[in-house]
């Protein structure tokens, strides 16, 4: 995926439900990727919003992070097959 700098993901919490959703926000437009179950170092990286490349740098910034680098390598994947998906229809 090339493009990255114009999708923004942000997490919001369900209020009383347990978990939080993701959502992809691109030009304004907010789309639902997943819902992801009550995770806090995933929600804390996500819950003030930042661009895909963004998110694929942190990745490689903290590899120290063992728990935390796997979880945003599976969200990343997630992402990928939704814009494969997105640009097949």
């Amino acid at each position: 995926m090339k493009q990255g700098n114009n999708i923004f993901i942000t997490a919001q919490n369900n209020g009383n439900n347990p978990g939080f959703c993701i959502y992809l926000v691109f030009s304004g437009r907010q789309e639902f990727l997943t819902h992801h179950r009550h995770n806090g170092l995933l929600y804390n990286l996500l819950k003030d919003g930042m661009t895909l490349n963004e998110l694929r740098r942190w990745r490689f910034r903290y590899q120290s992070k063992d728990k935390l680098n796997g979880m945003v390598r599976h969200l990343l994947r997630v992402i990928d097959d939704y814009m494969l998906e997105k640009e097949a229809c």
